[in-house]
């Protein structure tokens, strides 16, 4: 295990480290979602005369479908599916009728879910505790520790052509502290499954890109750090990639490149 893991393990086990923690990931109570009368109206005159067409061209129109089908995603972009795919469309609208019609404005008047906002929490407090400049300061700095300001697009190409990294997307950090270029993903995970757990691949995916000359880290928080049974603690428990909190950055940033 890296040491840095082993430190953030000494943090989480032995400190106030979701008080800490909150620092960087607050747990914002988002509002729910809003549809107007009309909409709602629509709604129910499709629900009370068994119009499953209508019923379900209305809600595929809203941003938050009622409940969770693998099938939602396909009938948006594709309404003629609807038409074509006469079972699926039955299976859909059975379950929405056996919700009721209550059931259906709260699925999609649901708030967004607190994990979708954590990306640009992270951002938020490292501008609040490091400095940020453009690309030519940035390749220009030599002491101190800046992080980069720039568009998806020139961020990635600097670290694919400035440091040989060879990746397809901007790392949610590109920073630089002294000469030492260093970059990672920053993720507050709750479970290891679905969308968090492809997110936690592309963490260590990162973390052990052995390519170029930056650091690369993983700024992981969350439950992995006492899921100890779990296969993604034992991937960390067994690499010597940089794996660590991000209550954990700056220290890690000034101990490099001294």
């Amino acid at each position: 295990m890296n040491e840095w893991a082993k430190k953030t393990l000494e943090v989480v086990r032995t400190e106030n480290y979701l008080d800490r923690l909150q620092r960087i990931y607050p747990n914002i109570e988002n509002p729910p979602r809003t549809i107007n009368d009309e909409i709602k109206l629509l709604i129910k005159i499709a629900f009370d005369g068994r119009n499953g067409e209508s019923l379900l061209n209305i809600l595929l129109d809203l941003k938050k479908f009622p409940y969770k089908d693998s099938y939602v995603a396909f009938l948006r972009k594709d309404r003629g599916a609807i038409d074509r795919n006469p079972e699926t469309t039955s299976r859909i609208c059975n379950k929405l009728y056996r919700m009721g019609f209550e059931k259906i404005i709260k699925g999609i008047t649901k708030p967004k879910e607190t994990n979708t906002q954590r990306g640009p929490q992270f951002r938020n407090w490292t501008k609040e505790r490091f400095r940020w400049v453009d690309v030519d300061a940035f390749r220009a700095s030599s002491k101190g520790i800046v992080l980069l300001q720039a568009s998806e697009k020139i961020a990635r190409d600097f670290c694919n052509q400035e440091m040989g990294i060879g990746i397809s997307k901007r790392p949610d950090m590109v920073a630089k502290s002294n000469a030492c270029y260093v970059i990672g993903e920053a993720k507050f995970l709750s479970s290891g499954g679905g969308n968090q757990g492809r997110s936690f691949d592309d963490g260590m995916a990162l973390a052990t890109n052995n390519q170029g000359s930056a650091f690369k880290v993983f700024l992981l928080d969350g439950i992995h750090w006492i899921d100890t049974g779990s296969d993604q603690y034992r991937r960390i428990e067994y690499s010597t990639a940089a794996v660590f909190s991000a209550l954990l950055l700056e220290e890690f940033l000034e101990s490099i490149c001294q």
